[in-house]
């Protein structure tokens, strides 16, 4: 089954999520947050540098790994008490390298053209799509996933 997260424009800046997040999309859209405020050098630069098989801040770390791109959600290493494995295997989540580049690309589109919503869907072989035609994301919603597109951060 598809699973989804929605996108709303704060007023502030940026998006906000409106429905809780697992592991998945807390790395997904912790690497699109974590794509824009680079300085020097982005993802994109990363992707191709043969090098660096890794880039880590202390939310996420995303990983070249067998060819894909591995997503973890780190953010629990922060709290002293953790007692886990840093990279847990089970706050994991895969992608293709080509997704992971257009994602990338159509994200820094979306951030200059601020799109009312945009509905981040991962697709059943893990695909991610970012999706913001009304037409699209009202299909969704008439397929039955219980989002509000009319919910907003006002």
């Amino acid at each position: 089954m598809k699973q989804f997260i929605t996108l709303k424009p704060m007023k502030t800046s940026g998006y906000k999520v409106l429905e809780p997040v697992n592991s998945k999309f807390y790395a997904l859209y912790e690497t699109l947050e974590f794509h824009f405020y680079q300085k020097k050098s982005n993802l994109i630069d990363w992707l191709y540098d043969e090098i660096k098989p890794s880039r880590t801040n202390e939310w996420i770390s995303i990983r070249k790994e067998r060819g894909a791109i591995a997503l973890y959600d780190v953010s629990a290493w922060i709290d002293e008490t953790y007692t886990g494995d840093y990279l847990d295997p089970e706050k994991r989540f895969e992608m293709t390298i080509p997704n992971f580049l257009e994602i990338l690309i159509q994200w820094e589109e979306l951030r200059i053209s601020m799109p009312d919503t945009i509905l981040v869907v991962i697709h059943e072989d893990n695909h991610v799509s970012l999706e913001i035609d009304p037409v699209i994301i009202k299909q969704y919603q008439d397929a039955g996933y219980a989002f509000d597109i009319n919910k907003s951060d006002n």
